[in-house]
């Protein structure tokens, strides 16, 4: 897939809200965001519920590919000693290297004991922050002994392995592994996105005066914010582990064109439990048997974008592979091109040209456009061939600071803690994801011309439009202030991260220690 400019090509989600004004008010279900209980067997697992997957160059030696992912989203600082790994929980890291949708290697790693109160493992002591109790084993990258939604432990004979206590950082074999407690560096206005699809206020920031009428949302505050971090002061457990390139890196014959080239790889989180699920203190290293997948993730909010309030569909989903996300195409809107579809400048500068004129294109109502107003495109299916199969992407020779790419890979090439990936969402959403408007409205606008053959978000009648396009006019949930809304490698999270391995920010204290964060305060 070839690729233009720094932005190249990305995208999705449903888009663009010109028509507010016109809202009935019909309840709508509310969304957790990110992949934080994203589905009702989430809700009953949290240790086996996967918030978010990161991978990235290591800044400080680029020679290394680090991977992550959270669980335990909404981790409340009060009560720290009650969020763990799972004993019975396989976490694994897979990685696609030949563009198959299926993976050639896997990072697996299992825990023993709990963090919690007489069940840590007594091999771990209790640290000077009073965390510490399990035991963790990383092994990989290794090829999987089956691949698919069923797994196997792999050997830890010949393999990469390393093992130790949790809050440590462990290394041998060439690689490097953490995982405890961190402050979850996710950040969206949930909240108020929430009312927003529930149609209780139509926008981020409050727009007094449009062409459409008072659009009310958010308050601009003193600080020049408007928005509130729906995970600001919460922690999460993270796993994060360093390998070599030189062991992930593809160089075989490839199947498909989603890794456009060899230096591509694909990486999604997956946890499964095995068949004979047993919850114990301390259980039997390295149990022999199959393990179920459970939950998978790879790019940022795809389940809670595309699959939107279908829960058994999202069930189904946690439990499929990326080898089969061909057959979510159809879940997925056509991309605006450069030439018109409708006969009334359904294009991507005419996209451009109606923000502008809504005047959402520049602080203190929205975000300046991230693509040009003629950005190119040519292809409809440019958000499907983007965005599946739903993993993560990442050009390994794209080494830091260059790396940081929206749209080269997906929503961005990889994910590191610190990118606004709801930002780049919103943007390249409101420019390209085709809307159907209803024919006559504002005297006809681009995508109010006869729906055909377009998959398009349907907005018509607009009484049952799609809430999702309801979310991104502004192109921002403005939690950073208006003068670094384009600065996308940057995600204005409260806890900063560490410089060095494991990267990821610190863990949020008991509260009314030193270091306490206080939960944002709401409007």
């Amino acid at each position: 897939m070839a690729y233009t400019q720094r932005f190249g090509r990305g995208t999705v989600m449903g888009l663009f809200v010109a028509l507010l004004a016109v809202l009935l008010m019909v309840p709508v279900g509310v969304l957790q965001g990110a992949d934080h209980r994203d589905a009702p067997s989430a809700d009953e697992d949290p240790v086996a519920d996967i918030a978010d997957v990161y991978t990235f160059i290591n800044p400080n030696d680029t020679s290394k590919l680090i991977i992550a992912m959270t669980v335990n989203g909404f981790a409340v600082p009060a009560v720290r000693a009650t969020y763990s790994l799972g004993p019975d929980v396989l976490y694994q890291f897979k990685i696609d290297n030949t563009g198959d949708g299926n993976e050639e290697l896997v990072v697996q790693v299992t825990a023993e004991g709990f963090e919690s109160s007489g069940l840590r493992d007594p091999r771990c002591p209790v640290n000077a922050s009073g965390q510490g109790g399990q035991f963790i084993e990383v092994v990989g990258p290794a090829k999987p002994k089956k691949v698919g939604n069923v797994t196997e432990l792999v050997s830890t004979k010949g393999n990469p392995m390393v093992s130790g206590c949790t809050n440590t950082v462990l290394s041998g074999g060439g690689i490097r592994a953490w995982a405890g407690l961190a402050a979850d560096p996710f950040v969206v206005d949930i909240g108020q996105f929430n009312r927003i699809v529930a149609r209780q206020q139509f926008l981020f920031r409050d727009v007094p005066a449009s062409p459409l009428g008072p659009l009310p949302g958010r308050p601009i505050r003193a600080d020049g914010t408007s928005g509130v971090d729906s995970f600001g002061g919460f922690n999460a457990t993270a796993i994060v582990v360093e390998v070599p390139i030189s062991m992930v890196i593809g160089n075989k014959n490839r199947t498909s064109t989603y890794l456009h080239n060899n230096s591509t790889i694909g990486v999604w989180g997956t946890t499964s439990r095995g068949r004979h699920r047993h919850l114990s203190s301390h259980h039997e290293a390295r149990e022999n048997g199959s393990f179920i997948q459970v939950q998978r993730m790879g790019q940022q909010v795809f389940k809670t974008v595309f699959i939107f309030t279908d829960n058994a569909a999202k069930e189904a989903f946690n439990r499929s592979i990326p080898a089969q996300d061909h057959t979510l195409r159809g879940l997925l809107p056509d991309a605006l091109t450069t030439t018109d579809t409708d006969g009334t400048g359904n294009t991507t500068a005419g996209r451009a040209a109606v923000l502008t004129a809504l005047g959402v294109t520049a602080p203190p109502f929205g975000a300046p456009l991230l693509l040009g107003p003629a950005f190119p495109n040519t292809d409809k299916d440019l958000i499907r061939n983007v965005l599946l199969p739903d993993v993560l992407r990442i050009d390994l020779s794209l080494l830091p600071p260059g790396d940081f790419a929206v749209a080269n890979n997906g929503y961005q090439n990889g994910r590191r803690f610190n990118d606004d990936v709801i930002d780049i969402l919103l943007q390249l959403s409101r420019q390209l994801a085709d809307v159907k408007f209803p024919a006559g409205l504002l005297g006809g606008i681009p995508g109010s011309g006869p729906l055909g053959t377009r998959k398009a978000l349907n907005c018509d009648p607009i009484a049952t439009c799609d809430q999702r396009v309801f979310a991104v006019l502004q192109g921002t949930d403005f939690i950073k202030k208006d003068t670094d809304l384009l600065i996308l490698n940057t995600n204005g999270d409260d806890s900063p991260l560490r410089a060095d391995f494991p990267y990821i920010g610190v863990a949020h204290p008991l509260p009314g220690n030193a270091g306490t964060v206080g939960f944002p305060p709401q409007q």
